[in-house]
């Protein structure tokens, strides 16, 4: 109804002025062809006012497509369709906008630009991108026009062209594509080390870190690099940088870091890092990687111990389950209840999502560097730091996919 009411507005003020123009701009029009534009208009209005919608905004936009002084209005009334969904009637007006051969500079650049913005809704975008790197040029939309390429690599994952056109885009100003560009270098360093290319994924990474120094994946890539080196020490010296930097992360890395101590057989040190992390960071992920050093050391006594402690100033529903898996692992015979209780909040927290974008809400257990939802990069963190007993306070740690 919404989109009605605009039509209602802008049409018969196309028609108008129109009308009035074609008065004016000749005299050697005839009456007929005056009055034409305006008939069109009192027919599509009867057409809107007797609930014809569809018919109504047909014959208001051949009079509109016949007429060279409605330019502005064609355009709106083209983004109009294209947000209804109607690709294919935006379409339509654009694609006759830009072969009218008396279309200024300006009005035919815009022109192409909706037209772009129309094959990219409708998944052409092949013809999109061509739109879009002919404008990307010019200085009326050369900066849209950049912008609606990234998208499109973006979505193609052609990380080294968005790389090109996003540097196009940060020559305007706009500092905060560098955090868009580190992400890009980080998603081919990520192929490159799937393939086993460290030397060119090493590249990558420094790259991404000399365009955004506060790039946590590019720190969390570098360490595993150095790792698959064999220099273990280095890798966990990186990793732990991440308390620094963004200690919501810190537990991401867990347990690569667990790894590289185990191959160092510094398992005593390990633990003592994880105290000292566990008071700068009360991550519940750092408490259950503790729990389960001090359950290998000294004893599922001792890990209870911990544990209870622990849960007296940070309670969490987890907590409370890995206690019970505990308390059954002491006295695996006659435990009906605990094993009871195990399996209800158990399924509860598969339910339960470890990570939640910033930006949409989106959930899930894995953490994604690009949020599958909205799309937007860099917003996804885990909800596993919040200790308190909230609504995303903790969920299955034990099915959580590590990086």
């Amino acid at each position: 109804m919404m989109e009605v009411t605009w039509l209602m507005v802008l049409l018969p003020l196309a028609a108008g002025s129109g009308w009035i123009a074609a008065k004016l701009s000749s005299k050697h029009r005839t009456a007929l062809a005056k009055k034409e534009l305006p008939a069109a208009y009192y027919k599509g209005l009867n057409l809107l006012l007797n609930e014809q919608h569809d018919k109504a905004i047909d014959i208001l936009v051949k009079a509109l497509e016949e007429d060279s002084e409605t330019v502005e209005v064609q355009l709106a009334l083209g983004n109009l369709f294209r947000r209804r969904g109607e690709i294919a009637r935006a379409t339509r007006i654009h694609q006759n906008l830009i072969a009218r051969e008396t279309l200024d500079a300006s009005q035919r650049s815009q022109g192409l630009f909706e037209l772009g913005q129309d094959y990219f809704k409708a998944g052409l975008l092949d013809r999109a991108e061509g739109l879009f790197m002919e404008l990307s040029e010019t200085s009326d939309h050369g900066d849209n026009a950049n912008r609606s390429l990234l998208l499109i690599y973006d979505q193609e994952k052609e990380w080294e062209n968005a790389i090109q056109v996003a540097k196009r885009i940060v020559d305007s100003d706009d500092v905060t594509v560098n955090l868009l560009i580190a992400q890009y270098h980080c998603e081919i360093a990520e192929s490159a080390i799937r393939e086993g290319r460290y030397d060119a994924a090493k590249i990558h990474v420094k790259n991404a870190v000399n365009v955004d120094n506060s790039c946590v994946r590019a720190r969390i890539q570098s360490g595993r690099l150095s790792a698959l080196n064999g220099d273990h020490r280095v890798a966990i010296e990186t990793w732990k940088g991440i308390e620094d930097q963004n200690p919501g992360y810190l537990g991401d890395v867990m347990d690569l870091i667990a790894t590289s101590y185990r191959t160092l057989g510094g398992y005593p040190e390990y633990r003592n890092y994880l105290e000292h992390a566990l008071k700068r960071t009360a991550d519940v992920r750092i408490m259950f990687s503790l729990l389960e050093v001090v359950d290998e050391l000294e004893g599922s006594l001792k890990a209870e111990s911990f544990l209870v402690g622990w849960l007296r100033t940070h309670p969490t529903i987890y907590g409370l389950y890995r206690l019970i898996e505990l308390k059954i692992k002491q006295k695996p015979s006659d435990q009906e209840d605990l094993l009871l209780l195990e399996s209800m909040i158990g399924s509860l927290l598969k339910k339960d999502s470890a990570y939640i974008c910033r930006q949409c809400g989106f959930a899930g257990k894995t953490l994604h560097w690009q949020c599958p939802g909205c799309k937007s990069w860099n917003s996804i963190l885990s909800t596993q730091h919040q200790t308190t007993l909230q609504k995303y306070a903790i969920s299955g740690y034990r099915h959580i996919k590590h990086v």
